[in-house]
């Protein structure tokens, strides 16, 4: 046996080359949906950005970590955060935790300055 044909793959087997186009096509539909929850999320972080002045980052970290202590999926947390700028409603626990991740992360989040936008904390919880 040659180089070259040691090179070239085994007569593949039908079955096998249908379960890797399924396989692709799975992938490719992950791929999709990553793409869109992607630009959720991106635009979230410029919600984050312009309302709490952050950084792109910290406007990330802010989203994952609210995300995380909420246990609401990153997507979820983005549209709610979006949804949000658009009609100024946010749910409770989104809007606490949120409101406790922006007082811990930006000196421009003083008292007072989130609660034009409506992420005010609870009475007796300022940052």
């Amino acid at each position: 046996m040659t180089f070259d044909e040691a090179q070239q793959p085994a007569d593949p087997n039908p079955h096998d080359a249908d379960a890797r186009v399924a396989e692709l096509e799975k992938e490719v539909v992950q791929l999709k949906e990553a793409v869109v929850s992607h630009a959720d999320v991106d635009q979230a972080v410029g919600v984050l950005i312009g309302v709490a002045r952050l950084s792109p980052a910290y406007a990330f970290d802010v989203l994952r970590e609210v995300s995380q202590r909420t246990n609401i999926k990153l997507r979820q947390v983005a549209l709610l955060t979006v949804r949000w700028a658009q009609s100024g409603v946010l749910p409770a626990r989104v809007r606490t935790e949120l409101h406790r991740q922006l007082c811990a992360r930006s000196d421009a989040w003083a008292p007072g300055n989130g609660h034009q936008h409506g992420i005010a904390p609870a009475p007796r919880s300022g940052c």
